[in-house]
Parts: C-alpha cells; sequence; structure tokens
C-alpha cells in the first residue's frame, strides 16, 4: 500500500450506483445493529438529543465508509 493519494477514479468509483448501493445496504444493517447495541438503553430511557442523534448518524456512517473505501481498494484493475 503507498502512501500517495488516491487515482482520481477512486472517489467516482466509491459513489457508483453498485457500489453505493452495496455499502449503503450494509451501512443499513450494521448500522441498526450497533444502534441497538450502543445507544438502545438511552433511546428507551432519555428523550432524543442531538448527542445521541450525531452518535446513532456515525453508527451509520463509518460502517458505509468502511465498505466504500474496501470497494475502491478490492476495485477490478487496481494493480
Amino acid at each position: 500500500m503507498t502512501g500517495g493519494p488516491p487515482p482520481a477514479g477512486a472517489l467516482a468509483y466509491a459513489l457508483s450506483w453498485n457500489v453505493a448501493r452495496k455499502s449503503l445496504t450494509i451501512a443499513i444493517v450494521v448500522g441498526c445493529l450497533l444502534s441497538i447495541a450502543n445507544q438502545g438503553d438511552v433511546l428507551l430511557s432519555q428523550p432524543f438529543s442531538t448527542r445521541i442523534g450525531v452518535k446513532l448518524f456515525l453508527n451509520f456512517l463509518i460502517p458505509f465508509t468502511v465498505s466504500s473505501v474496501r470497494a475502491v481498494l478490492n476495485r477490478p484493475g487496481r494493480e
């Protein structure tokens, strides 16, 4: 793995319909599981707040990002 910038097409590939759809599916499943495991008790016992909202957002953003990066790193034609 090199330390240079990603190729110009990496972002376009990550945001292409097929990759984004798969990443979104993974993010929804994993994000729901993480939200229940990490914030379930808080969601049931406290009113919704910005702090909880940010944590929930990150529970979905992180798996989406990880899945997209893995797709870019494993894309066809990458040397």
